[in-house]
């Protein structure tokens, strides 16, 4: 009798064992899963998969007003323009300028130099939408209404260069020459600065390239310059983007080596001084006198 049970209880512990093992396996792998989903979930974030940087609209709730009619400018350069309205208390618009910087999840910007109101907005497809003073969506009928929406690039400037006397500065620490911060800029996308963007057309024309030497312009986001060459001399100086795609080049100087033909780099070291705005679409570099006059292209190179 011992020597019949004795097999049946060896199969049993050995079935057991086997249940054990694979249900091990399932757990284990049930928990990569979830650990790359999660993974997974972190690399895609409005920081480095939305194309966030406009200019945003909208009217916000007002405790002791009609709205708050607010333009909120984000620049590639980690810098922001804020300016608000109170409705039916006149015509004043506040104006405050700094830096943002992200919050750990990558899916909401801090507008640095706000101090006494809400200073976080979380960052949609095409939108801001403000967050209470603990960085929590708000909630309830009214939770629409703190969204600001993204302007098409015709609307997008917020004019900074000239203060009429309706307009309160908030804060005079931050010069109108804009902070220049290092890009953090979307995987994949070519950015305004960090970019080294190839000359295409000059004028209208398109330039024809001699020597080994790509005509380039290549800003530098950390310290807000900027160099170039076009044929002959080495071109640099400082540029500032005081608005959604308006940008500004200034001290702009070349070094003094004789060339034969020196009218290509004259011409194209005057299109960077009239420059006040530019875009990039497909990967093509405009720069642009006011809304229609395009002064210059480029595409991207190494």
């Amino acid at each position: 009798m011992k020597a019949k049970i004795l097999p049946f209880t060896l199969f049993l512990i050995f079935f057991i064992s086997c249940q054990k093992q694979t249900d091990s396996k399932a757990v284990t792998q049930d928990s990569i899963a979830k650990v790359d989903s999660l993974n997974n979930i972190a690399a895609h974030n409005a920081k480095n998969s939305l194309d966030y940087i406009g200019t945003y609209k909208g009217i916000l709730p007002c405790a002791d007003c009609e709205g708050l009619e607010t333009v909120i400018c984000i620049n590639e350069n980690n810098t922001y323009n804020i300016k608000t309205q109170y409705q039916g208390k006149g015509d004043k618009v506040f104006e405050q300028k700094g830096t943002f910087s992200w919050n750990k999840e990558g899916n909401a910007i801090v507008l640095e130099d706000v101090k006494n109101g809400p200073n976080q907005y979380f960052v949609g497809e095409n939108t801001l939408t403000q967050l209470d003073m603990s960085g929590k969506k708000i909630t309830g009928d009214l939770a629409a209404t703190y969204v600001l929406a993204k302007q098409p690039e015709t609307n997008a400037t917020i004019e900074t260069t000239e203060k009429d006397k309706s307009t309160v500065d908030l804060n005079n620490r931050i010069e109108s020459q804009t902070v220049i911060k290092k890009v953090n800029p979307a995987i994949g996308k070519v950015t305004l600065a960090e970019t080294k963007w190839k000359l295409i057309t000059l004028n209208g024309k398109v330039v024809e390239h001699k020597g080994k030497k790509d005509y380039f312009l290549k800003l530098n986001s950390k310290d807000g310059r900027f160099s170039a060459y076009a044929g002959c001399n080495s071109m640099m100086g400082s540029y500032v983007m005081p608005s959604a795609f308006g940008l500004s080049f200034s001290n702009v100087a070349m070094t003094r080596m004789a060339c034969p033909n020196m009218d290509l780099e004259t011409r194209f070291s005057k299109a960077l001084e009239e420059t006040d705005r530019y875009t990039i679409k497909d990967n093509i570099l405009k720069l642009q006198k006011g809304k229609i006059a395009i002064l210059a292209t480029f595409e991207p190179t190494k």
